[in-house]
């Protein structure tokens, strides 16, 4: 007995190591010290989501020295936290990938104190500001200032200090705060303020960016993906956990010594800006992120020319990242799932047709890779498994860790968790452990993988051997035990199918089996592929069809015939006109080339590489009557390059030319995809802006008015230009939009040039 318990310590010490040594460990880099700005990190480890996906986190605070782009670009750390300006580190290069915008508005702002008479934007002409020196994290501040009309020359701007008596002290007339903090202490102390919110002017930028490299997604996508959905697990249940969470921050993560109070009132405007309520968490849209990219380059935060695809620098959790060697896998190779339909639901076998939980899961997968396969019902487990080993294009499902009978098999990771559960007749009470079924006759069947773990486990539990769960059921109907233990699928399903109106479950249990795929050890690429798209599936996938088998209902058969032979006949035609079709396809392609030739002369303009009048003016009737019909806001920027004809004259026109075309590429490279340029005669060009209405557009304006003031043309002087803004109106037409635009920025052109005008 002693050497037996000996060898069962050591074993369970072993088991502990494997377990531990499976947990992946890696680390997230906090960009702020700790606070409840990082709630969902600190609850994805306190209540285990980490460690269900198999991840050992370890949550890094921030240090000033440390550099939070290169310190996840050279793998000091997995992932981390950072701002909006990791859009500039993409366009510089930097291999970034956004996984989740916790908050949809970032929390910084701009705050003077009232008795430093700061009402507007415009009241901060000789004032100091207190901002961080990188001018990347204060960028919505720098825009919401120039949109007002003021150049950042206009202001005394100090190196942040982060300590909130400065501004309270005077040292500094406004300052760079987080609505979730500093607003609170100055409450606390009866100071009255004011906040500049860079988002009431148009500039919403995201904060709390949970970020990852590229490389990263590359070597371990399915590592990211459990990253993705623990964090995002862990924000959910922090907003929705207010108090709870604010005590463990404030417990166990309070290195700046914050009260209570501070921490829920942090939590409360940031479960706001990140827009729990209104289902938005870690979304981030393509669109907004385009137009940060945009404000970023107007400000000339960025020198490189780099463009990248926003689904590069965008995670998509739903995407399958999968090798070249993967694709071609897939490509040139069936794939053949073994099921086993002794029992149902798992795979059930009707009139030659399949269904059950195992059936819907492969064709789940199936679907999701496109994949060639067929499936084979084979009961006999040790003929199935022989398959898998004479063929590595073979798999099946098993339960538990191990399938004892093929050793030469790979396990997948868990595509479910099936739990264990007790049936009794009616007139049994209802149990919530397995140990209270100690000293009881209970039911099992032999061949079950989970039927030894379970008799080790629980010695005082009177197990029934049987061949089949039929067989069980047939002893609980005699009372001949007195429940029978299985998995809870398919006791449901035998209650349901059988119809025994005297059974019921009593009983559901922690015990929980992962149902895997075994795989052909010698075939690595099958299993890398099924683990990635099995790390795909959703809870919700998995609700989905584990509620179809709670009770099923059988539907009589329909005769379909008549829909396949209307297909057959259709096939037919459509052969015959591909083959007639790819006859004509050479003849249209050359066609399509001369017509490309021909559009590009007739719609883009020579010098500037910007859109034609021609082109332009067809471009707005098209905008205006999507917004007729729509109405996402149209808007319209007018401008002129001032002092043109003194720049020809004295100059040459050589360098007027090139002033043009300078003009143009920047602002070719700093608008939308969805925006259109163009040139609209001489010096006069056009900006047509879909979805964005006049105070964006003023936004705009201002920011493209300094980027141009502030270039160097190469030129013994400064090259400036007059804007004029127009919203489109219900009752406009093309040219009444284009002339209030145009009047707005002769108005300008009139009253001294270099500046902005909206009407």
């Amino acid at each position: 007995m002693n050497i037996y318990k000996i060898f069962l310590l050591v074993s369970l010490f072993f088991n502990t190591l494997v377990l531990q040594a499976k947990e992946e460990k890696i680390s997230i880099q906090l960009d702020w010290l700790h606070q409840f700005q990082f709630a969902g990190y600190y609850i994805a480890k306190e209540k285990g989501y980490f460690k269900e996906e198999n991840l050992d986190v370890t949550i890094k605070e921030f240090d000033f020295d440390v550099d939070l782009v290169n310190t996840v670009l050279n793998s000091k750390a997995s992932y981390a936290v950072g701002k909006s300006s990791l859009i500039i580190d993409r366009l510089e290069g930097k291999k970034v990938v956004l996984l989740a915008a916790i908050y949809q508005n970032s929390p910084m702002v701009l705050i003077s104190l009232n008795k430093s008479n700061i009402k507007t934007i415009k009241d901060l002409k000789d004032k100091k500001v207190m901002l961080t020196p990188d001018a990347r994290s204060a960028a919505a501040i720098n825009s919401m200032i120039i949109s007002q009309g003021l150049n950042l020359k206009d202001i005394n701007f100090q190196p942040h200090s982060f300590k909130l008596e400065d501004l309270i002290s005077g040292k500094t007339d406004a300052m760079g705060c987080y609505l979730s903090n500093e607003p609170y202490i100055l409450d606390s102390k009866n100071i009255e303020f004011k906040i500049h919110n860079p988002s009431e002017y148009g500039f919403e930028f995201y904060g709390g960016l949970f970020f990852t490299s590229q490389e990263e997604l590359k070597q371990n996508p399915i590592r990211v993906r459990k990253m993705h959905r623990a964090v995002l697990k862990g924000w959910k249940y922090a907003f929705e956990n207010i108090d709870e969470t604010v005590k463990i921050i404030y417990e166990k993560y309070n290195t700046q010594n914050k009260s209570l109070e501070a921490l829920k009132y942090e939590a409360k405007i940031l479960k706001e800006l990140a827009q729990f309520k209104e289902g938005r968490l870690g979304e981030i849209d393509f669109k907004k992120v385009e137009e940060i990219k945009r404000l970023y380059l107007l400000l000339g935060l960025s020198d490189s020319a780099i463009n990248f695809k926003l689904e590069d620098i965008i995670y998509d959790s739903e995407k399958i990242n999968l090798t070249n060697e993967e694709k071609e896998y897939i490509k040139n190779n069936q794939i053949n799932l073994i099921s086993n339909s002794n029992f149902p639901p798992f795979t059930i076998e009707k009139e030659n047709k399949l269904s059950g939980i195992e059936i819907d899961y492969w064709n789940l997968i199936r679907k999701k890779l496109n994949l060639i396969s067929a499936i084979e019902v084979i009961n006999n487990n040790k003929e199935a498994n022989e398959k898998i080993n004479t063929n590595e294009n073979n798999l099946k499902y098993a339960f538990g860790t191990a399938d004892y009978e093929n050793i030469n098999s790979n396990m997948s990771m868990s595509v479910d968790k099936i739990k264990l559960a007790l049936t009794t007749l009616v007139d049994k009470p209802y149990t919530t452990a397995i140990a209270e079924l100690a000293n009881k006759k209970i039911a099992i069947t032999k061949y079950a993988s989970y039927y030894k773990d379970l008799k080790k486990k629980y010695p005082k539990i009177n197990f029934v051997e049987t061949a089949n769960i039929n067989e069980s059921f047939e002893l609980l109907q005699s009372n001949k035990v007195y429940g029978i233990l299985g998995k809870l699928p398919a006791l449901s399903y035998n209650i349901t199918k059988k119809t025994i109106s005297n059974a019921k479950i009593s009983g559901i249990y922690n015990e929980n089996y992962e149902l895997r795929l075994h795989v052909n050890k010698e075939n690595k690429v099958l299993l890398n592929i099924l683990n990635k798209v099995i790390s795909t599936i959703t809870d919700e996938d998995r609700k989905l069809i584990r509620d179809k088998y709670n009770s099923i209902i059988y539907e009589p058969e329909k005769d379909y015939s008549w829909v396949y032979k209307i297909i057959a006949f259709l096939s037919v035609l459509i052969i015959i006109v591909v083959v007639n079709n790819r006859k004509l396809n050479r003849e249209i392609k050359k066609r399509k080339i001369a017509e490309e030739e021909l559009n590009k002369i007739a719609n883009i303009d020579g010098l500037t590489n910007a859109f034609s009048r021609r082109k332009i003016e067809s471009i707005l009737e098209l905008e205006l009557n999507r917004e007729k019909r729509y109405n996402r806001g149209l808007s319209l920027i007018f401008f002129d390059v001032d002092n043109f004809k003194l720049i020809n004259d004295q100059l040459g026109h050589s360098t007027g030319d090139n002033v043009l075309e300078k003009i143009s590429s920047l602002v070719n490279n700093t608008i939308r995809k969805t925006d259109s340029f163009g040139r609209w005669g001489g010096e006069e060009f056009i900006i047509i802006l879909p979805e964005t209405n006049k105070v964006q557009a003023k936004n705009i304006a201002y920011l493209l008015k300094e980027k141009i003031a502030n270039f160097d043309f190469e030129i013994d002087r400064k090259v400036t230009c007059s804007f004029g803004v127009s919203q489109f109106e219900e009752t406009d037409c093309a040219d009444s939009l284009l002339t209030r635009a145009d009047n707005a920025m002769y108005y300008v052109k009139r009253n001294g040039k270099d500046e902005v005008k909206v009407v």
